[in-house]
């Protein structure tokens, strides 16, 4: 009985004290950031596609032109 008297208030002095709980806008505003930090990668992304399709859309242009060009040299 001595033991535990003695084990217990040691036991809860050296245990962690609990944090505040965290508010909920707090979260929601930790949501949006998530969302945010989506779009910071995707926007880049989509640009980088766009690029490339325009790329990719004149270099066949270019292609059906030279082809066009040499069908009518033969």
């Amino acid at each position: 009985m001595r033991a535990i008297l003695i084990c217990l208030p040691l036991l809860a002095a050296c245990s962690p004290t609990p944090g505040p709980p965290a508010p909920q806008a707090e979260s929601r505003a930790g949501s949006r950031a998530e969302a945010a930090d989506d779009n910071v990668i995707g926007a880049p992304l989509e640009q980088s596609l766009d690029k490339a399709r325009s790329v990719e859309e004149l270099s066949g242009q270019r292609k059906g032109g030279l082809d066009e060009a040499i069908d009518g040299a033969n």
